[in-house]
């Protein structure tokens, strides 16, 4: 697997965001933790600093990940 092309800074909205890394990795076949890290990859700016503050474990599925992103 590799990491979609896209960048999300918190300026844009998530929703389109989070599409447009589920198209680019409909494909491709993976588990929880595959998409999770695959989706942490294109996050940077504010959005990677919220991601490192979250608490480990917090996140155990990429629909609970889409849903705190959405937040």
């Amino acid at each position: 697997m590799t990491t979609p092309k896209i960048t999300f800074t918190g300026v844009k909205d998530p929703d389109v965001h989070l599409a447009a890394f589920e198209a680019q990795t409909m494909i491709q076949v993976g588990t929880n933790v595959a998409h999770c890290k695959l989706f942490m990859g294109t996050l940077s700016g504010a959005t990677l600093k919220w991601f490192i503050g979250l608490p480990n474990g917090l996140i155990t599925t990429f629909d609970q990940f889409s849903t705190l992103f959405r937040v």
